[in-house]
């Protein structure tokens, strides 16, 4: 019976250690529309600061972001490269980045 007790108590304290390694695991794991934002900060600078002829993204509004991703997309607003990246992007991942965006601290 002793030997029951232990090795139940033994999975107990398993079961919660992978749950919590789980769980660090997942909040550990970078969100895919912080991936995506990381790469625009490549040009956009630290925290979307602008850097010479590149514009901020810090301190624009969330419509002010879509409707210039949209427009590169569309090819209505012209560019140099940000038309082939804003190609390459869902409509749900252009509201999600404008989302992370517009959410900056400015």
């Amino acid at each position: 019976m002793m030997r029951q007790s232990r090795f139940i108590h033994l999975m107990i304290i398993s079961t919660v250690a992978l749950i919590l390694s789980i769980n660090v695991g997942m909040a550990a794991t970078p969100s895919k529309v912080k991936i995506m934002a990381d790469a625009c900060l490549t040009c956009h600078g630290p925290n979307g600061m602008g850097s010479g002829k590149i514009p901020e993204l810090n301190g624009l509004e969330k419509s002010d972001i879509t409707e210039s991703l949209f427009g590169f997309k569309s090819g209505d607003e012209k560019s140099t490269i940000m038309g082939r990246y804003a190609n390459a992007l869902s409509d749900d991942e252009i509201n999600r980045l404008a989302e992370y965006f517009g959410g900056l601290d400015k």
